[in-house]
């Protein structure tokens, strides 16, 4: 039985600081053992290759909620998507200068605030992120980051694009993405080759989409020591906040005892 871990990142795989350190002997076990670690996450493609790339993982992920799905050229032994660079792309989304433009008609009436409007040192005040990862987070290509927004400018937009809250902003992309869909899309994939058993773990409303269409449901807890109300049948909640929460459902429901001894 191969598993397919499907996992959020901030909050989840990385703590408040952003770091994963503490899942980092899980992580290596994992890799040994050729479990696909699969990110879905709000981040962008260019914040997600830079983690990929430390945690040496080169398995499909999952960009801006669901807006686009990137896998590396071959991975699946013949083409599934657009070709871009070096990987093929299924965009599920819609491209980030649709979603721009009616942001930029709607500011001329209301007071809006999003990643675009603001400079890298900006980003990096209202995140926590060190300036080059606020500048990789501005890297947006398929949505927006609001921070500043009224109200009615959130149900504006609901009539065209998805308006999710993602810890602490607000996400506006495509009306034909969400985390789940794109799952799905991965899941079948890998389905073609065998028996498989997908786990997704999150801490957020908007993982809830990612977490009705998994197999094993599982969520951390919040720095807050709380669990995010997700109305979802049969969900594991760990005892640990963030990547403690994240190892622990990995040990439950992938790691044998003998593996766990390696850690």
């Amino acid at each position: 039985m191969l598993f397919i871990i499907f996992t959020d990142l901030d909050g989840t795989l990385l703590d408040k600081n952003y770091s994963y350190k503490e899942a980092l002997p899980v992580l290596k076990l994992l890799r040994k053992r050729k479990v696909p670690i699969i990110f879905c996450s709000a981040k962008t493609k260019a914040e997600q290759e830079v983690i990929r790339k430390e945690m040496k993982l080169d398995h499909p992920f999952i960009v801006e909620n669901g807006s686009a799905i990137y896998i590396p050229k071959g991975y699946f032994g013949k083409k599934v998507g657009e070709v871009r660079d070096k990987y093929e792309v299924i965009l599920l989304g819609t491209e980030v200068g649709n979603i721009r433009k009616e942001i930029e008609r709607l500011k001329k009436n209301y007071k809006v605030k999003g990643y675009s409007d603001m400079t890298d040192k900006e980003v990096s005040e209202v995140t926590g992120l060190d300036l080059e990862s606020a500048r990789l987070a501005k890297k947006r290509e398929f949505g927006e980051t609001l921070i500043e927004v009224e109200e009615k400018v959130l149900k504006e937009l609901k009539k065209k694009f998805n308006v999710v809250k993602g810890g602490k902003f607000i996400q506006v992309f495509g009306k034909g993405a969400d985390k789940g869909k794109a799952v799905k899309v991965l899941s079948d994939m890998y389905r073609e080759f065998g028996n498989i058993t997908t786990i997704g773990i999150g801490n957020a409303q908007n993982d809830e989409k990612m977490l009705e269409v998994v197999d094993m449901p599982a969520i951390v807890k919040n720095p807050d020591g709380n669990w995010t109300d997700l109305k979802i049948t049969g969900i594991y909640k760990a005892e640990g906040i963030g990547p403690a929460g994240w190892v622990e459902i990995i040990k439950k429901f992938v790691l044998n005892y003998g593996d766990e001894k390696k850690i």
